[in-house]
């Protein structure tokens, strides 16, 4: 099994009309000659210079990787953190909650417009309303089967923000798109959501987020709703033609 690899991303290609890849890395060893290992990302990328652009999404323990690429033209975008649910918080339900294995996706398509701190959103490259389309598409992907379970989070008994859940194994939960729609949020909402999910599924399952460092609020709740922080990822992207 290779440890450094490259995945043409096929949906992400057609929602931004851009040739899309990414370059992935798997179980390599912290210990690994890192100067070798962005020689060999290199590589990767120049055998892949027909790509329109290239995610590199580096594990947090290669620093000097990081930045042998950034000083070689990836652009670094943000810091990916990895939270994973460790003990239950003393957050009540303060709002109903439940679960779906589908919702109309419509009333969620508006949360594509919160996304501002995504990767797609981050990288001034990508059009805005391209970013959106993608967003978009999503929501609605994971509202009508893509996403294995769905919360949803009410407000005096409109569905108020949602987070879509998938399961590993059936062993691991991966939490994806988590949002708050804009006129229900300062209500508390996100804290009721999350705290009711890691209640019904916390002990039966490991339960991981992700967000981006910028994003200081959904940090600040999933901390306070159990969560810690599990690892880290360099968000970096490569538009081949243009660092020629």
């Amino acid at each position: 099994m290779k440890t450094l690899f490259y995945e043409h991303l096929e949906w992400d290609s057609k929602q931004l009309d851009l040739k899309c890849g990414l370059i992935g890395f798997r179980d390599i060893s912290p210990d690994i000659n890192q100067y070798k290992l962005a020689d060999n990302v290199r590589e990767i990328i120049n055998e892949n210079r027909d790509s329109d652009f290239i995610t590199i999404k580096l594990p947090g323990d290669f620093p000097i990787v990081l930045d042998c690429l950034v000083k070689n033209s990836a652009k670094f975008i943000d810091t990916e953190l990895v939270y994973k649910f460790n003990h239950t918080s003393d957050v009540t339900n303060e709002h109903s909650v439940n679960f779906f294995d589908s919702f109309a996706h419509d009333l969620f398509i508006p949360l594509a417009d919160e996304m501002t701190f995504s990767r797609f959103c981050m990288d001034d490259n990508i059009p805005q309303d391209k970013a959106r389309k993608l967003w978009s598409a999503s929501i609605r992907n994971h509202c009508i089967g893509r996403a294995d379970r769905l919360a949803v989070v009410y407000l005096q008994e409109q569905p108020a923000g949602m987070a879509t859940m998938n399961f590993d194994n059936n062993m691991n939960i991966n939490l994806h798109i988590v949002g708050v729609l804009r006129p229900f949020q300062g209500h508390g909402l996100g804290r009721s959501l999350i705290s009711r999910i890691t209640r019904e599924y916390g002990d039966k399952s490991e339960i991981f987020v992700e967000t981006q460092s910028l994003n200081k609020s959904a940090r600040g709740l999933y901390q306070r709703t159990g969560f810690s922080l599990d690892s880290i990822r360099y968000v970096l992207h490569v538009w081949p033609e243009r660092t020629k």
